[in-house]
């Protein structure tokens, strides 16, 4: 089994290597996808120790029910810690929360999963694979549960974790999920594979057991199949790698500066010409309100006139208890709080600041500012212009009047 395709799948090879027009979009998108099948993995599992007739088995199936549903047990604590892995981030918390952890700092939250359904080939997997598990007997579900599946966990993840920490700017903590599966959690196919050689004993069982594990890797190859497909069909991005993988520039202390020789596709940099007037705009905020869009927004904007292709910037202005328009773009904003203290409600989350703090709006995230007992004045900065730039249209909604 350990040469079969859904092994040694070129996707994987993909992933690990970058060799994708969108590496960090491919594993966003396999994050989300696989999410569909590992979200059910409880239920693959109590499935099979139904299907089991020994009291043995099904004991030895329940105890890792357990773990599964209650995290790492404490005897792996020192395996986890030669690791580098924290048995605080695992400790008592299932293995779905650790992967539910993984999409939250991928900002794949429970708004973003409800907006953003699975693909066909994801849940044809799911519902296939627990037919395996729960309906065709005992052997077909140990074979696929065991051998099609446990077994093979850690030959599949190495890549995956390997691409994670190379494109991905997740923290060990955020990503313990693939850390655990990769490198420590082994019991589960020790255990199905005792019972898978038991049932095997009978012959007959025998060619059943493999008939399931066939269909677990067939199912799986599938996945990657689709996956590899989309993942093809993204776009070409250029991204730098992931904090970890950076090189710093030696001349400056900005992260965001990479060594160039990474990126074959880097344009070599031009000076672009201004005059000295254009270069900057002075008493941002004393005149030049922008007329219409401080209408829709029910407070006064200040547009801030300066010639940049990728940013743009405006200063908000808004007075005690004064609150915007419930509204939402398709570009991505940083607010910068300048005076005064209030609250914004993103996606139904409020979230309190003050003179001093800076405030991210994901795009296309229904969002409302409102000042509290003082006057608030904020800086906010988009990449608007950049994707008018790209030649995207981009949108904006807003929704009903401000509250004043």
């Amino acid at each position: 089994m350990g040469e079969h395709r859904a092994v040694n799948h070129p996707y994987l090879r993909a992933l690990e290597s970058g060799e994708l027009p969108d590496p960090v979009g491919a594993l966003r998108d396999y994050a989300h996808q696989y999410f569909a099948y590992s979200t059910n993995f409880q239920r693959y599992l109590t499935a099979t120790i139904s299907q089991l007739d020994s009291p043995e088995h099904r004991r030895v199936l329940l105890a890792n029910l357990l773990e599964e549903a209650h995290g790492v047990s404490p005897d792996e604590a020192e395996l986890m810690r030669r690791h580098g892995i924290d048995l605080e981030w695992v400790e008592n918390v299932p293995h779905p929360v650790l992967y539910r952890r993984y999409l939250e700092a991928l900002g794949m939250d429970e708004a973003w999963l409800r907006a953003h359904p699975f693909c066909d080939e994801a849940v044809q997997w799911s519902q296939l694979f627990l037919q395996c598990c729960s309906s065709l007997g005992a052997p077909i579900a140990v074979g696929a549960m065991g051998i099609g599946t446990e077994l093979i966990v850690r030959r599949v993840y190495t890549p995956i974790l390997e691409a994670i920490k190379r494109y991905m700017d997740v923290s060990p903590r955020d990503r313990v999920f693939f850390d655990l599966h990769q490198k420590i959690d082994d019991e589960h196919g020790e255990v199905l594979l005792r019972i898978a050689e038991e049932l095997a004993e009978d012959p007959a069982q025998r060619a059943l057991v493999r008939t399931g594990a066939l269909m677990a890797l067939n199912l799986r190859a599938g996945f990657y199949d689709s996956m590899l497909w989309r993942a093809r069909e993204m776009p070409r991005v250029t991204r730098a790698p992931a904090s970890s993988d950076r090189l710093r520039a030696v001349t400056s202390g900005s992260s965001g500066f990479v060594d160039t020789s990474r990126n074959r596709d880097s344009l070599e940099p031009r000076p672009v010409e201004h005059d000295a007037g254009e270069l900057i705009h002075r008493q941002v905020g004393r005149g030049g309100v922008a007329e219409d869009f401080s209408r829709s927004r029910g407070h006064p904007v200040y547009e801030v006139a300066l010639p940049a292709r990728s940013v743009s910037f405006s200063v908000g202005e808004l007075a005690p208890g004064q609150a915007t328009s419930n509204h939402r773009h398709a570009y991505e904003s940083l607010i910068y709080i300048l005076e005064g203290s209030g609250w914004s409600i993103i996606e139904g989350r409020r979230v309190e600041w003050r003179a001093g703090d800076a405030l991210y709006v994901p795009p296309w995230n229904w969002h409302q500012h409102v000042a509290g007992d003082e006057k608030a004045l904020y800086l906010t900065g988009t990449n608007l212009p950049l994707l008018n730039q790209l030649g995207q249209t981009v949108l904006r909604q807003e929704q009903g009047p401000a509250n004043h």
